[in-house]
């Protein structure tokens, strides 16, 4: 092959590379770099208004799933059993349901089968979801740090995700809440 060809060749294996995506396990992002959460309220299936900032102070992890998901409903049981596990440690598990409106029988269901406790938040018009979750990726999963900001992402489920999504949460429930600013 000719030396110019095997430059050029070389030259665009490089970009191609530099345009894949990120992989959905990205690391921690460092304190310093994690950018804030805006706060939202939404109702939860019986009517209730849950405000992000209710959570202040405390580990949030938010994962926003549908109901034809099925990813989404096998990780839905294991969020609500680490929400169970660290609630007394300051950790907070909010579900968001992305269905229309016009599902929230089905999106009943799945709660009900799957025997759910964590709170269900309705976002059928995707006013939250359009904000926080831009690839519209299912299950997505945001994790919080103390001061409302976002520490990891992750995109879909699968099983053997279990280890890290609670290593991520241990982590970040370790992590000392940062000194309140001085007036």
């Amino acid at each position: 092959m000719r030396p110019g060809i095997t430059a050029v060749l070389a030259a665009t294996l490089l970009s191609l590379t530099a345009a894949v995506p990120a992989p959905a396990r990205a690391e921690a992002a460092a304190p310093a770099d994690r950018k804030p959460v805006t706060d939202f309220s939404l109702p939860t299936l019986d009517g209730k208004k849950v405000k992000l900032s209710d959570a202040k102070g405390k580990v949030v992890v938010i994962s926003f799933w549908a109901s034809w998901c099925g990813p989404c409903k096998q990780e839905l049981p294991l969020l609500d059993a680490i929400g169970k596990k660290y609630a007394d440690k300051g950790l907070v598990v909010l579900s968001i349901n992305t269905d229309a409106p016009k599902t929230v029988a089905e999106v009943r269901r799945v709660v009900k089968s799957k025997e759910l406790t964590l709170p269900v938040l309705l976002d059928g018009e995707g006013a939250v979801a359009s904000k926080l979750d831009p690839a519209n990726a299912m299950p997505y999963t945001l994790y919080l740090d103390r001061q409302g900001r976002v520490a990891h992402t992750h995109e879909g489920f699968q099983p053997g995700d279990e280890k890290d999504i609670e290593a991520r949460i241990v982590a970040l429930l370790a992590e000392t809440p940062a000194a309140p600013a001085q007036p």
